[in-house]
């Protein structure tokens, strides 16, 4: 168990890292663009990532919605 928990952890860490330098060069190349292509940019990735919060957050429902549909059923 405990090595499933460091598991857990490493991947958590990994995944935060990686999310931090990926935000870090999407600055840095909006930021070297000019103003409204800038705007442009921005808003179309606030877009995506509307779009895949709102899938992840689904399939957290539906996954929710599944468990407990089986833990009455049981």
């Amino acid at each position: 168990m405990r090595i499933l928990n460091a598991v857990i952890v490493v991947a958590t860490l990994l995944a935060v890292l990686g999310g931090y330098l990926q935000e870090r060069r999407r600055l840095e190349r909006i930021r070297q663009l000019p103003v409204a292509e800038a705007r442009a940019v921005a808003d179309a990735q606030h877009r995506r990532r509307e779009r895949v919060m709102l899938v992840v957050t689904s399939l957290l429902a539906a996954g929710a919605t599944a468990a407990v549909i089986t833990r009455l059923a049981s």
